[in-house]
């Protein structure tokens, strides 16, 4: 799965929970929509950066790892 999938399904899920949250009849179920569709949505905004840190740190372990051989 890409990068642009991933944040996508993120942005889809975040879509749906702000529906439910629209359509709940108790506060607490809507509030809890409405947090988990903001906590999807922060976390498709940072997988592209995630990804960018991940590589840097292999890039630097394999050139560690080179450097002592």
């Amino acid at each position: 799965m890409t990068d642009e999938q991933l944040a996508e399904m993120h942005r889809f899920l975040a879509e749906f929970h702000r529906r439910l949250a629209r359509e709940a009849a108790l506060d607490v179920v809507q509030q809890y929509h409405s947090d988990l569709a903001q906590r999807l949505a922060d976390e498709a905004a940072l997988i592209p950066r995630r990804t960018a840190i991940a590589e840097r740190l292999h890039e630097r372990e394999q050139q560690i790892k080179d450097d002592g051989e």
